[in-house]
Parts: C-alpha cells; structure tokens; sequence
C-alpha cells in the first residue's frame, strides 16, 4: 500500500510539473498574440493622414502642378483632417506638418516637403519633433 502511494504521489507530481508547462506555454503564446496584434495609434493615424493627404492632391494635382507653394499658400487652416491628427501647411517653411498625438500628451509633428516629378507627386521626409501640449489644449492642435 505505501508504495502504491509513493508511486501515486510521483504520478500526480509529474503530471502537475506538465500541467504547469503546458499552462506557461498557453500564456506566453496569448500575451505574444496580444502584443503583436496590438494596435499602434501613431501607425493608424498616420496612414489615414497619408491616404487622406494623397487623395486630396490627387483631386487637386491640375492647380498644384501649376505652383505647389501657390496653391497652399492661401490654406488658412488644416488640409486635411482624421480624429485628432490633421496635416498643416507651413508658409514659412514651405512644408506640410503631419501632426499626430503621441504618448502623455505629446504630439509627433512630421515634416514632409511635397515635389512635383513628372505627372506624379513624392513627399520628401525632413524631420520630426515631439511637442508636449500646455494642459488644456485639445490634443492633435498646432499652434503656428
């Protein structure tokens, strides 16, 4: 009878010892699936603003084929908007900002410069800045 026991006890513990294994395998493969499948709002934001950006000068390509710096110079306000990120036109500068909301209140400014080859148009990456918002302002604004 004891070592019915002792055999019992040494089944139970290597079946417990597995057990716990194939557990720690099922959690680390849901928390991999979860972080892979995690969605980044920076990504989402700014491949709307792109689509919505290209769609736009794509609609517009006759009169900013004629002067890209004439034709955006009289827009007062945002070119294009999703949610909280929008694009601006820097007359300054002569660039467009690509303004999206970042981590704890920042927002990530992308500076692109637009050029005309041929019929088609290419966006030219300049830089990037991360701005922390003055509590109270609505995330996504740019105050020039």
């Amino acid at each position: 009878m004891v070592y019915i026991t002792l055999v019992g006890i040494i089944c139970l513990t290597i079946m417990m010892y597995i057990f716990d294994i194939q557990l720690s395998e099922v959690k680390y493969s849901k928390s991999t699936k979860v972080y892979l499948l995690k969605e980044d709002e920076y990504q989402r934001y700014s491949e709307y603003l792109m689509t919505l950006f290209f769609t736009y000068i794509n609609e517009n390509k006759e009169e900013i084929k004629k002067g890209i710096n004439e034709f955006f110079y009289n827009s007062k306000s945002y070119i294009v908007k999703y949610e909280k990120a929008e694009v601006n036109y820097s007359n300054k500068s002569n660039e467009f900002i690509f303004t999206t909301p970042y981590k704890y209140g920042a927002n990530r400014n992308d500076y692109f410069e637009l050029q005309a080859i041929g019929e088609s148009f290419h966006m030219v990456f300049i830089k990037t800045e991360y701005k922390v918002q003055p509590p109270g302002q609505v995330a996504g604004s740019l105050n020039n």
